[in-house]
């Protein structure tokens, strides 16, 4: 069928003209809605953000990098932790190179930690809800990142503080500011405080992500009861109404 428009030939089950768009019976112009979607794409853009697997490999793919982002910190901080060496005698030399391998450990927990929670989210699988447990998973990871720091470079300071004294706190600041540090004092009972006080920090944190991570998990399972128990009274109430 040829359109009487623009002449353009077209197969005989159309109904609107492929090269002008007009409607081949009337002669009328029309803009098909097909048309349009190629100009119009937010409702393709809406649908893509409402699913959960966006978000599950969005929020795999943020947590890896900040995996990377931490490892590239790291490493720029414990290069420059090390001239501080050229001017220490042996004892604090000794606590710098402790220092540094607890550093690199506890570098690696943290990095090693977003990676394996990055895997968590992207195999979760297709659920009602699926903000909720991403949520969930990153509160915990929260808490995870904060002790397997803290802890270990609490361990790292008191070593420092018992082996390097005064200058041991400038170190620790630099390095591992989120430390709380109890005390002010020096030697073999600073270094404890400085111990005892990341290792509860580190504790209490994870105690409390892990708190928040299963409350919303359980306001979650609330939702889905109150759901399916109105569902069920609804029915209920259909069933009793009949005749």
């Amino acid at each position: 069928m040829r359109c009487q428009k623009c002449g353009a030939k077209n197969p005989d089950d159309n109904r609107f003209c492929s090269h002008c768009g007009c409607h081949l019976e009337t002669g009328v112009v029309v803009i098909k809605e097909v048309a349009m979607d190629g100009y119009f794409f937010m409702e393709s853009v809406l649908q893509l953000i409402s699913e959960g697997k966006f978000f599950r490999k969005a929020f795999a793919v943020v947590l890896r990098a900040l995996a990377v982002v931490a490892s590239i910190w790291g490493l720029v901080v414990w290069m420059s932790v090390w001239k501080y060496a050229a001017r220490a005698h042996l004892a604090a030399l000794s606590g710098i190179i402790i220092f540094q391998v607890l550093f690199v450990i506890a570098l690696y927990a943290v990095a090693h930690t977003l990676f394996i929670r990055a895997r968590n989210i992207a195999e979760l699988p297709e659920a009602e809800f699926y903000v909720i447990p991403i949520a969930a998973i990153a509160l915990k990871l929260v808490g995870e990142i904060y002790a397997c720091f803290v802890g270990v470079m609490s361990v790292a300071g008191g070593i420092l503080i018992w082996l390097m004294r005064g200058y041991a706190f400038s170190l620790v600041k630099k390095t591992s500011p989120l430390v709380p540090r109890l005390g002010n004092g020096e030697g073999f009972v600073g270094g404890l405080l400085f111990m005892g006080g990341g290792l509860l920090a580190a504790f209490v944190v994870l105690v409390l992500c892990y708190f928040l991570a299963e409350a919303v998990l359980l306001m979650a399972d609330i939702a889905k009861n109150a759901k399916i128990t109105r569902q069920v009274a609804e029915q209920y109430d259909k069933n009793t109404k009949k005749p």
